[in-house]
């Protein structure tokens, strides 16, 4: 039930975060959920971002399958997303595509792969008061938070005249991390900046 619910609030764009859950967020979060719909079983298989998932047996017939799109300015993330039957204590799958600047998966993008990292095997600290029915949604509120990191970390290029699309509104330690140029992902509540893991 409590699911269904969840389920009716993001079918209209809203992520719902309990009060209880609001410390695993920044205050502001600019990238904004704008799709939540159903996929086919078949649909999600034939899908180029999510052969890892399919190839590791992990996309049977009995799961749900749901295809998110997150967007900010002009930059648009799809999340297609597996919900096992034993939710909440199996988590969902996401698997990313950004469609900013060209499109960028976890097979040419280090940022992407961490980020899905960051939804898939950090979800434990998103996971909430037992018995964790807030899982999916806060992953979903991660989400728009991990694409605004991504956004405004992004370097400016200076041949191109007017301001920043995405000014860095988020608190930074570091904005780059090694010669993959890792971005600062991780959420420090309650000192409200972003670090490295």
């Amino acid at each position: 039930l409590a699911l269904h619910k969840q389920f009716a609030s993001l079918e209209h764009g809203i992520v719902p975060v309990t009060s209880d859950c609001q410390y695993l967020f920044p205050a502001k979060v600019v990238s904004r959920l704008v799709k939540w719909v159903t996929v086919a079983h078949e649909d999600y298989m034939e899908l180029h971002f999510t052969k890892d998932i399919v190839d590791a047996g992990l996309a049977g017939d009995t799961n749900l399958y749901y295809m998110a799109l997150v967007e900010r300015g002009t930059a648009k993330l799809q999340a297609a997303v597996v919900l096992n039957p034993g939710y909440s204590s199996i988590p969902p799958i996401f698997q990313l595509c950004l469609n900013w600047k060209g499109e960028k998966t976890n097979s040419n993008d280090d940022n992407i792969r961490a980020m899905e990292s960051e939804v898939n095997v950090c979800y434990k600290e998103l996971c909430g008061p037992w018995p964790s029915h807030q899982l999916l949604t806060n992953q979903l509120q991660r989400l728009c938070v991990l694409l605004d990191v991504y956004l405004e970390t992004e370097s400016h290029d200076d041949s191109v005249e007017g301001p920043k699309e995405f000014p860095q509104e988020k608190m930074c330690l570091r904005l780059f991390r090694g010669p993959s140029r890792m971005k600062p992902f991780k959420y420090n509540h309650p000192q409200g900046f972003f670090s490295h893991r």
